[in-house]
């Protein structure tokens, strides 16, 4: 029985051999990325500037436009259910295409495309102010959200992030650097 084992793992890995070569001899695919960690690291560190002027805390997060994750600060003493709350706006944010508030609003506005998009994303995304596309050149290229911060602070907090985005941009591109 172990000899037989072994013999059908021997046929299996010499399988494997010319597969495994043949995959490392394609050239490599390279998918364009449009929103940088370099880009959302600027973001949230603008975001939590506004934060920690106005004495308080957040988390702050900043997704693709397939609203995958690609950075996330949870300020000193925030909740572990404000990160929850940040990636869920950003998401929302993305999948909307729209700001979290503009999203809430619809509720009374739209109800089939509010609750729609709830029941799609099935508890991904929260659609409460704070969250707000990242645009290029009419294109959203991801979403930045901030929760924690009371009131109109996380909606305070996310334009600051944007706004610092789009100053950096400008200056990698007068630099010849744009990614």
């Amino acid at each position: 029985y172990s000899n037989g084992w072994l013999a059908m793992l021997g046929v299996a890995i010499a399988q494997d051999k010319p597969a495994a070569i043949e995959r490392a001899a394609r050239p490599l695919v390279r998918v364009p990325i449009h929103l940088t960690l370099e880009e959302a690291r600027v973001i949230i560190e603008a975001a939590k500037s506004v934060v920690n002027g106005e004495n308080g805390r957040a988390a702050i997060a900043v997704v693709d436009f397939n609203g995958n994750l690609i950075s996330l600060d949870s300020m000193d003493g925030t909740s572990g259910f404000w990160v929850k709350f940040a990636i869920g706006k950003a998401i929302g944010a993305v999948t909307l295409q729209q700001s979290t508030a503009e999203s809430a609003d619809q509720l009374q506005t739209n109800p089939q495309r509010f609750h729609s998009a709830l029941s799609l994303m099935e508890g991904q995304i929260i659609l409460i102010p704070g969250g707000l596309p990242l645009i290029i050149d009419n294109v959203i290229v991801g979403a930045v959200a901030s929760a924690g911060h009371r009131g109109d602070g996380d909606v305070h907090a996310a334009k600051a992030g944007i706004a610092a985005w789009e100053k950096y941009r400008q200056s990698t591109r007068a630099e010849g650097t744009q990614h």
